[in-house]
């Protein structure tokens, strides 16, 4: 009922011209290239597996790219039976097994069948065996208990893949938000922000911008990282010390980003160019740390934003929510976010495949 491959002599699901109508308009490219791209099942007792099956029987979403799913065969076709959803018949089978499932209750086994899943994906990435990964939601607290470092897929395959420096950013149409610092306590981003470290966080997402994402000019907003922006000083010095030499270090490599401004402001009107809101007038936002950013993402949307990796050496997106292990299992999950980050890293191989 699935097709068992490993990775040594896996065939190649070659790019190819597409005779498909379907719009690029979900990050632009060459809409005649049919990009390959591999998705993770995640957590296997999340809803990870439920959206990528719906995915992958959606014609909508299949018919401008050849999809494949690294996975537990075993464990994935548990849940095509509990959900009665066609099994796909391009599985990659990651080697490792997930165990019984239960729905909604992780275990290690299931923990490390999803890191596996994760690993199996970039590698196909970094061979060239496909173009572009997605990534469905694990648990961080489950791999851990494993005794695998994991504070997310972010750091995890920045580290495999040998990426110097990368930015986790949000993306929902024109509206675009990245972090300078990911997961990590509060009480630690003080301390973690440096000049260097802001400066090359917007050296990544300009480049990202321009390359994956095809903003020619990127224009980029700094948010501060106290309230008002430290207003001179009075709430906190990181603004004055840390950020703005940051933006101006970057405006001189030509990198045309402002600020540092007050984070309860800048995000208003941002992606909307009719708006008259500060936000409108840039084309990506930096934030400080996780929180100042992503809720103003899943405010925009939430389920339908797509969490994108910029600065890896491979294409990486993924949904905006997590495991959800309380509705896992019933049918409910809604596959919009996945669909989005699937049709987001459709659009960027084919703009790579375009320019290459």
């Amino acid at each position: 009922m699935y097709t068992r491959r490993t990775l040594k002599g896996q065939p190649r699901l070659a790019l190819s011209v597409s005779h498909s109508t379907g719009s690029a308009s979900a990050g632009g490219g060459n809409a005649t290239v049919r990009p390959r791209l591999v998705l993770t099942m995640g957590d296997p007792a999340g809803v990870g597996p439920e959206i990528a099956l719906k995915v992958l029987a959606d014609a909508s979403t299949t018919r401008d790219c050849d999809l494949a799913i690294a996975a537990d065969p075993a464990a994935l076709e548990q849940w095509a039976r509990r959900l009665s959803v066609p099994l796909p018949a391009s599985v990659v089978d990651v080697g490792v097994s997930a165990g019984t499932v239960d729905a909604g209750r992780p275990t290690a086994d299931g923990a490390r069948a999803a890191l596996a899943s994760i690993e199996v994906a970039a590698r196909l990435c970094m061979s060239g065996e496909v173009d572009a990964m997605v990534t469905a939601p694990v648990s961080k607290a489950a791999i851990a208990a494993t005794g695998v470092a994991f504070p997310g897929h972010t750091e995890f395959l920045a580290d495999l893949t040998g990426a110097a420096d990368f930015v986790m950013t949000f993306v929902q149409g024109e509206r675009r938000v990245a972090l300078a610092t990911t997961h990590l306590p509060l009480s630690e981003v003080s301390a973690a922000l440096t000049t260097d470290l802001v400066a090359g966080k917007l050296d990544v997402l300009a480049g990202g911008l321009r390359s994956w994402l095809g903003v020619r000019s990127p224009r980029i907003a700094v948010t501060g990282l106290n309230p008002h922006a430290g207003e001179d000083g009075r709430f906190g010095d990181e603004e004055e010390r840390v950020i703005a030499p940051a933006i101006a270090r970057a405006r001189e490599a030509g990198i045309d980003a402002s600020g540092p401004y007050s984070a309860d402001s800048i995000f208003v009107g941002h992606g909307d160019r009719d708006s008259g809101g500060p936000g409108s007038l840039y084309d990506a936002i930096l934030a400080m740390y996780h929180d100042q950013g992503t809720v103003a993402a899943k405010l925009w949307g939430f389920g339908r934003s797509v969490n994108l990796t910029l600065g890896l050496p491979v294409v990486r997106t993924s949904v905006d929510h997590g495991t959800a292990f309380g509705i896992a299992g019933r049918g409910e999950a809604d596959s919009g976010s996945m669909i989005a980050a699937v049709r987001l890293a459709t659009a960027i191989a084919r703009r790579l495949a375009e320019s290459a």
